[in-house]
């Protein structure tokens, strides 16, 4: 996992590479469960029509009207800014988010 015992080291791509792997793995067996559930999966960003109806601005472009019995809205999760006023930017560089403390190099 990037992480040497003996004189203790630690090997930072390799942590990256193990960190991405489980995200990777997070992420494929979601979508593999929902395929074998028979679950449709739709990306981007929606907002109801009706009380059965979603329309979605598709992350691939385009657009799609949604109809179903019963629709789960997974949001995700995205870092905080700061503040405008604050004239600090998350530059993931010198301020960085926890999305950019994930790929450090």
């Amino acid at each position: 996992m990037g992480i040497n015992t003996g004189p203790v080291t630690v090997d930072w791509d390799k942590m990256l590479q193990s960190k991405q792997s489980a995200v990777t793995g997070l992420t494929g067996g979601i979508e593999y469960l929902f395929k074998k559930n028979k679950v449709d999966y739709v990306k981007g960003w929606g907002k109801f029509a009706s009380a059965t109806e979603i329309d979605v601005d598709l992350n691939a472009g385009g657009t799609q009207k949604v109809s179903a019995k019963n629709i789960i809205i997974a949001t995700g999760s995205a870092p905080n800014a700061l503040p405008d006023s604050t004239g600090l930017g998350t530059d993931e560089e010198y301020i960085i988010s926890s999305t950019g403390g994930l790929s450090l190099k």
